[in-house]
């Protein structure tokens, strides 16, 4: 993954969720206009990768509060 990529995951890791929402959505509306519309298959995976950082994130936030 590019430097470029690895910040922009980065910076996206510091948007409130309500952002990460909107930025997601814009991606997809991206991806879908260069593209062509997303397989269900896609679909999922990009789902799965986004509940799992939310996992990470969430706990993180869990192993901050005990240390």
């Amino acid at each position: 993954m590019s430097d470029v990529a690895v910040e922009l995951i980065h910076t996206f890791s510091a948007l409130s969720r309500c952002e990460q929402h909107a930025v997601l959505l814009e991606l997809v509306r991206i991806s879908e206009a260069n593209a062509g519309p997303l397989s269900d298959e896609e679909l999922t995976a990009a789902g799965e990768s986004v509940f799992a950082m939310y996992d990470a994130e969430e706990a993180g936030h869990g192993e901050a509060e005990k240390g």
